[in-house]
């Protein structure tokens, strides 16, 4: 899958207040603040809860994970043959920064990460843990708030199929495990032909 072009601008608001806490490195748990919100663009599937940092699944939240455990894999949705978007901002605790440098949501800094995360609309799941952690797909559905299962990928029904590096997957689609440059892609109501993606180089 190639690159997508950028969505129009976004607009995100917060107070001096919320950035110094940001640049002090606050941590814990957090309510939504006024105007610190991303809004989606139509081929987001689904808008990413806004959570509190309460563990889920067993993932916590906290501050950023620096030189642990750092992987990244790829998410692709297909919805009756249309290709729909995961959203910026799952597992990701307010406030939060958008970089304003970018067109499109990009999230550099927030109140806290959960372990399974997005900063962008990519399809990039970051799974970022203090030490070697297996995670699936389940558990990021869940962090993001969304159902997951043979017939349903958000508030999408249907027929689902599963692909992970262009191969079918027969398994129940919450226990496909998170692992480094893994492809997944989850077609709904119509079997869609595999789609590549090509991750950064830093990745």
């Amino acid at each position: 899958m190639r690159h997508r072009l950028l969505p129009p601008p976004r607009t995100a608001a917060w107070s001096v207040g919320l950035v110094l806490a940001l640049l002090g490195g606050a941590s814990g748990a957090a309510a939504d603040a006024p105007g610190d919100t991303i809004v989606d663009d139509p081929p987001v599937l689904a808008t990413a809860a806004v959570r509190t940092g309460a563990p889920i699944d067993g993932i916590p939240s906290g501050p950023m994970v620096s030189g642990g455990f750092h992987i990244h894999a790829h998410l692709t949705l297909y919805i009756d043959g249309k290709e729909m978007w995961v959203p910026a901002g799952v597992g990701v605790t307010r406030p939060l920064v958008l970089d304003p440098d970018r067109a499109d949501p990009m999230i550099t800094a927030a109140k806290g990460f959960y372990w399974l995360h997005t900063h962008d609309e990519s399809g990039v799941i970051h799974a970022e843990a203090p030490a070697p952690h297996p995670f699936t797909l389940g558990q990021f559905f869940d962090v993001w708030g969304q159902p997951l299962s043979r017939k349903a990928v958000g508030p999408a029904t249907g027929n689902v199929w599963v692909l992970i590096d262009g191969k079918p997957f027969t398994g129940e689609p919450r226990s496909v495990p998170i692992k480094q440059h893994e492809l997944i892609q989850l077609n709904v109501g119509r079997d869609v032909p595999f789609q590549s993606y090509q991750f950064p180089p830093d990745y």
